[in-house]
Order: structure tokens, then C-alpha cells, then sequence
């Protein structure tokens, strides 16, 4: 088998109703929460390292790609980068199952604020391959999709941020 250090990106872009700020606050401060707000995905999430929500934190979660599935996965993932201004954040697998078919891999995530309230969600999958036939990390956009929606219909449903 080939082996690669191209680093590849994938991305998923979703326009919500929620406002940037509600949202940025989930992803910024309520990450720990995951299994509560998402418990189709995440059986698990606990603080390793740091307060959660700053640099340098580590977090460890238990999830599932496919809702169907109990084939339960796991990740360390390290804050790396958070831009309150720009709301963006980044998180870098330090450890974890998705270390066995890359190199890398890091999740960006920015929130833009756009006209009467609502907003862009961007999610962005940067990533190595350990080897040329391993599996791109398409389920992950999937997720990451899913869980912008949910949090947009619960603030549309319920008009207001989980507490």
C-alpha cells in the first residue's frame, strides 16, 4: 500500500435559523453536553484535560457513525484553535480510533452570523490518510450535518438555548 501525506479537506456548509452566537455557545461551552443533546451519536463525553473549554483542552467521546449501528468508536480530540471573533473552533485527534485510517485529523467548525438571525455552519474535515485505500472520513460530514440540524430545530422549536 501507497503511502500518502497529501493533507485533504471535506466540508459541509448549512444555513440555520439559530442565531451564530447560540450556536458557537453550544460548540464552545456546553461540548461536554454532547451526550445529552445528541444521544443517537455520543454515548459518552468526559473532560481528560483542562476545563473543556479552553485551549489545550482534551476531550474524550464515544460515538457512533451510523445511529443504527452499536459499533461504538472513540476519540481524544484537543482544542487547538478557538477564534471567539470569528466563532471558530478546532479540534485535533490526538488519539482514537480515527487514528487507525489517518494521520490526521482535525474538525473546524465556524458559525456566521447572517441577516434576520440566522447563520452559516461550516464544518471542515482536514485530514491524512495513513495509506491510499483507507476510507475517506465522509460519515463524519454526516454527523456533523445532523447535529448542526438538531440544535437549529430544537432553537426554532423551542426559542430558545439549551440550558
Amino acid at each position: 500500500m501507497a503511502q500518502l501525506s497529501r493533507q485533504h479537506v471535506l466540508e459541509v456548509e448549512s444555513e440555520i435559523k439559530c442565531p451564530a452566537d447560540a450556536f458557537y455557545d453550544l460548540l464552545k461551552n456546553k461540548i461536554i453536553d454532547t451526550p445529552i443533546l445528541f444521544p443517537e451519536i455520543y454515548k459518552s463525553s468526559k473532560v481528560l484535560q483542562g476545563d473543556g473549554k479552553s485551549l489545550g483542552s482534551v476531550m474524550h467521546w464515544v460515538y457512533v457513525i451510523d445511529a443504527k449501528s452499536d459499533q461504538y468508536l472513540e476519540v481524544k480530540g484537543k482544542l487547538t484553535e478557538a477564534d471567539d471573533e470569528k466563532r471558530s473552533l478546532t479540534y485535533t485527534a490526538v488519539g482514537g480510533d480515527v487514528l487507525k485510517t489517518h494521520k490526521s485529523f482535525a474538525a473546524r467548525v465556524s458559525v456566521t452570523p447572517k441577516s434576520k438571525g440566522s447563520s452559516i455552519v461550516k464544518w471542515s474535515i482536514i485530514y491524512e490518510k495513513l495509506n491510499e485505500d483507507d476510507p475517506n472520513p465522509l460519515p463524519y460530514c454526516d454527523i456533523f450535518a445532523g447535529i448542526t440540524s438538531k440544535y437549529d430545530a430544537h432553537f426554532h422549536n423551542n426559542h430558545q438555548v439549551i440550558n
